[in-house]
């Protein structure tokens, strides 16, 4: 396939950015990488896949797209994710999300950051060495996210380093 003309990630020299995205893999079984200019290291993490067929596999869950609803914002409760901090939210069952969901696709952004970090989001065991979402102190940034529910229904979100709404 030839290469789209929208990018999937845009970045500043020096800086270090994170995003996810979904990408169909060719024939060959890969995917193809591209950079405008410059030089710059890549980091790919997997964190699911798609199989072909009309019906999941046992276990595996379907997408089911909803109107956007904000289930967390710091800044109204005046509870900032700290250093080495951890918040659990709970999704499964509230704003719409059936009691049933096994994962959620999110868009989180931080704001109000005070130091260089990165946010991780995850189903609350086991914390990745992954990252969702990079920024440098006093920038406001987006990110998709995909992540797995906990058993409770719950994602975490982890915090490196100073503070985050």
């Amino acid at each position: 396939a030839s290469r789209p003309l929208a990018s999937n990630l845009n970045w500043v020299a020096g800086a270090t950015v994170a995003n996810r995205v979904i990408v169909p893999v060719g024939t060959n079984g890969q995917i193809a990488i591209y950079n405008a200019q410059g030089r710059a290291n890549v980091v790919i993490d997997v964190t699911g896949y798609f199989t072909a067929g009309a019906s999941a596999p046992a276990g595996a869950s379907l997408y089911t797209p909803l109107s956007p609803v904000r289930v967390l914002d710091t800044r109204k409760t005046g509870h900032a994710l700290g250093p080495h901090a951890t918040m659990n939210q709970q999704m499964a069952g509230v704003n719409g999300i059936p009691a049933t969901a096994t994962a959620v696709v999110t868009n989180v952004t931080v704001v109000g950051t005070t130091a260089n970090s990165y946010l991780t989001v995850y189903p609350g065991e086991g914390r990745p060495v992954v990252s969702d979402v990079n920024w440098g102190a006093g920038e406001t940034v987006p990110n998709l996210t995909v992540a797995s529910l906990g058993p409770t229904g719950a994602i975490s979100l982890y915090n490196s380093a100073g503070s985050t709404n």
